[in-house]
């Protein structure tokens, strides 16, 4: 169920996990009389979609009591002291590339704004969980940007996520802010629950659903499934393409000739709109900077993929991945638009595809925003969520405050075009 006076968009709703999971915390705290465990009378928010959609909540608990920073969390300062220990326990539980030191200290360095934490689970000697942050003014936030698929707490299980939990939340001083969260992991609810029973405002809201191909049955089944108009367009460009010369796809692991291949593949990503936008890789340092430290990162661990589609030996079309436990990840891509009439990037999509059922993959993930160009491939989407707590401090009834009615106001106002103020 969803609390009541929160109202959720039918058709942006908070994953039923989520909900339900948080709603079985709450109601397991009120039986058992805990005060702090009547967080739905003071700081649930459960909203869905945008900013705009962020007016429903409530504010932090006056009575709130930040939780004591629990015995079995250790701060560290940098990666440097447990960065083994982060690999060993991302490799024991099979964490996503997005998840593990190498990415974050990637990221880290080419975006970080503050300076870098990881919170850390130590049991009987071995880390158990793991949890990056970065802060700045009381503010601990994830270590995300769009550039990020996905985050959370790496950890053994969800014992470790509520310890982390409250870590978390005994450091905050203004807010908390994860992006990116799976709701089919541990993580958003073990800190939504934390909130809760601590009388944090707390917020959780879907900020984009990433879509994916699963890889089940025969290649030829899955292709019987799309679209009939689109398959028929498929074969029409890969003739036509034919035609044109020998057309051949590869998949660099980036061993060889490394920079040379990506200054190839950036070239093709940034070409035409991205590049005018100043949205391409080529058209920030850092973003290049970033890209290409994951590449090295990536192929010192055997998971880069760098997927061309070559006529005559001429790339036209290419797409950054990485490729690790089964799961295919295409982070970016682009095409020569002066073939732009061949579709190269729709041609080079679906030879990926092809070879994950080849390969005996179980995901071929699409990554980013679920465009229309997307859908033509998929109708399975990931959620990817974003978790907000808010301490019953001035500074946390301020930025509660602030992100319920201040974003969502200012969003309004600009998608009206309007410059003056709205009337009460």
């Amino acid at each position: 169920m969803v609390r009541p006076g929160v109202r959720v968009l039918t058709d942006e709703r908070v994953p039923a996990r989520v909900r339900d999971g948080i709603d079985r915390d709450d109601r397991e705290r009120v039986r058992s009389g805990s005060k702090a465990g009547q967080a739905w009378r003071y700081g649930v928010a459960l909203v869905a979609g945008h900013d705009r959609n962020a007016s429903e909540g409530r504010p932090p608990s006056l009575l709130a009591r930040r939780p004591r920073l629990p015995e079995s969390v250790e701060v560290h300062s940098s990666p440097d002291p447990i960065r083994r220990d982060w690999d060993e326990l991302a490799e024991r539980t099979g964490a996503a590339p997005f998840l593990q030191a190498g990415w974050i200290e990637a990221w880290h360095g080419a975006f970080g704004w503050g300076p870098l934490t990881v919170l850390a689970v130590r049991r009987e000697g071995r880390v158990a969980g793991v949890l990056p942050v970065q802060a700045r003014r009381g503010a601990l936030t994830s270590p995300t940007d769009w550039q990020t698929p996905l985050f959370g707490p790496v950890v053994e299980d969800r014992d470790a996520a509520e310890q982390l939990a409250r870590g978390l939340l005994a450091r905050t001083g203004r807010r908390a802010d994860l992006w990116f969260l799976p709701p089919d992991r541990p993580g958003v609810v073990e800190c939504a629950a934390a909130a809760g029973l601590a009388g944090f405002g707390r917020i959780v809201r879907t900020i984009t659903r990433a879509p994916y191909v699963p890889v089940e049955g025969p290649f030829e089944q899955y292709m019987g499934s799309l679209d009939r108009k689109f398959r028929k367009e498929i074969g029409r460009l890969r003739r036509r393409l034919e035609e044109r010369g020998e057309a051949r796809v590869v998949y660099e692991d980036g061993t060889e000739r490394l920079d040379e291949l990506l200054a190839d593949g950036f070239r093709l990503e940034g070409s035409g709109w991205k590049e005018r936008a100043g949205t391409a890789i080529r058209s920030d340092p850092a973003v290049e900077d970033f890209y290409r430290a994951i590449a090295r990162w990536a192929v010192e661990r055997g998971w880069l993929r760098l997927a061309f589609l070559r006529l005559d030996g001429r790339a036209i079309a290419f797409d950054f991945c990485l490729e690790h436990a089964g799961v295919f990840y295409v982070l970016k891509g682009g095409f020569e638009t002066e073939e732009r009439r061949l579709a190269p990037g729709t041609l080079l999509t679906r030879d990926g595809i092809e070879r994950a059922f080849e390969l005996g993959l179980s995901s071929y993930e699409l990554l980013g925003q679920a465009d229309d160009y997307k859908r033509s491939w998929t109708s399975h989407t990931r959620e990817r969520l974003r978790f907000q707590a808010f301490p019953g401090t001035p500074a946390g009834f301020a930025e509660y405050a602030a992100w319920r009615y201040g974003r969502p106001l200012v969003k309004r106002i600009a998608a009206s075009g309007s410059s003056s103020s709205p009337s009460p």
